[in-house]
């Protein structure tokens, strides 16, 4: 494996974005591009830290991610009835949720590195540091994101000596999360778009207009697509969140279904070398960070564009490296970082053994 994949890959998902910004939405390409500079700064500095400096890091990293939360809770910028931004110096907002998932996957997968057994007093302390920012995240509301760090996260579970019971017993508790959200944490709004999707021509002006629309634009584009600049949907705003939630949707619009599978095999290769990366290490906590990584970053790039051809309800999940967005941004290049260098030192050990 070359040192060198990961970076050029993330280099390439960043040409795409700002191309693709520079535009649906040109003020906001510059500042994507520092995004993936600053970015770029974080892969390279977390890449040169050894995996046990890594890991004596985690349990900071959970305090901080907890910390962030709640002071989301406390201080953010309100958007559509969501609570999910702290402003930054004014230059960016801060969406602490997307932190979640590799911080708290690095603490729980180096705590779960020295259980051999699961007995009944470990397996409450890691779901009670999993829920913790589970509720704080289902509480913004942002039902979304909340799935997709759950499901993420207790990948882990796989890589531990686990009783079946304590698997089922964590399966009930999600069960019990979805229907308490449906129930009291949901907006009316939000409800609405997961039930458009069973009648997605119901109510095309309200509801189901921006899966409509992102329909529309992913259609119109056809083989080739429009052209650089062309899409009519993006560029006469018709398709909402044209720079987040359906810059899938912008995309195949102006790159048609050439743009489209370019896209898709971009994201095959990014998973197939993760997934090489963690059968090659013999590290049970490498390994539980590296699957967890590939979950979250599966399960946003499947949703998003499921979402962005009608096959899945509007949840809000932006699509990995190529939707606008800082801390989405950052956060990633630095979990790349930790993978980075999980990957260098797996070389140096490798090193060592055949001299």
């Amino acid at each position: 494996m070359r040192y060198w994949f990961l970076p050029a890959l993330l280099t390439l998902f960043g040409l795409l974005s700002i191309l693709t910004l520079s535009s649906i939405a040109p003020e906001l390409a510059a500042r994507q591009l520092l995004f993936f500079v600053v970015g770029g700064g974080i892969f390279l500095s977390v890449s040169r830290l050894s995996w046990k400096q890594i890991q004596s890091l985690s349990f900071v990293g959970y305090g901080v991610t907890v910390f962030l939360l709640t002071l989301t809770l406390l201080i953010s910028l309100q958007t559509r009835n969501t609570a999910r931004w702290i402003t930054v110096g004014g230059l960016f907002a801060l969406q602490a949720s997307q932190l979640a998932v590799p911080l708290v996957g690095l603490y729980i997968s180096t705590i779960a590195q020295n259980i051999k057994t699961m007995q009944l007093q470990n397996f409450l302390k890691l779901v009670a540091s999993i829920l913790l920012p589970a509720f704080l995240i289902l509480i913004e509301p942002d039902l979304g994101t909340t799935v997709v760090y759950l499901i993420s996260v207790s990948v882990i579970f796989l890589f531990i000596p686990t009783n079946p019971r304590h698997i089922f017993s964590l399966a009930a508790l999600g069960l019990i999360g979805i229907i308490f959200s449906w129930s009291f944490i949901l907006k009316p709004y939000q409800k609405q778009r997961l039930t458009s999707f069973v009648q997605p021509t119901a109510d095309t002006q309200g509801a189901s207009y921006n899966a409509n629309q992102a329909m529309i634009a992913v259609g119109s584009g056809q083989f080739l697509g429009r052209g650089l600049g062309e899409g009519s949907q993006s560029h006469l705003r018709f398709l909402p969140e044209r720079q987040t939630d359906f810059i899938f949707a912008s995309i195949a619009e102006e790159f048609g279904f050439i743009g489209s599978v370019l896209i898709l095999t971009l994201y095959l290769l990014l998973v197939l070398f993760l997934i090489r990366i963690a059968l090659n290490s013999r590290d049970q906590a490498k390994n539980a960070f590296i699957f967890s990584t590939i979950t979250v970053l599966t399960l946003q790039t499947f949703v998003n564009i499921g979402m962005n051809m009608g096959l899945l309800p509007i949840t809000g999940i932006t699509l990995p490296l190529l939707s606008y967005g800082g801390s989405s941004i950052l956060t990633l290049c630095g979990t790349f970082g930790i993978i980075q260098a999980a990957l260098i030192e797996q070389k140096k050990e490798l090193t060592l053994h055949l001299s």
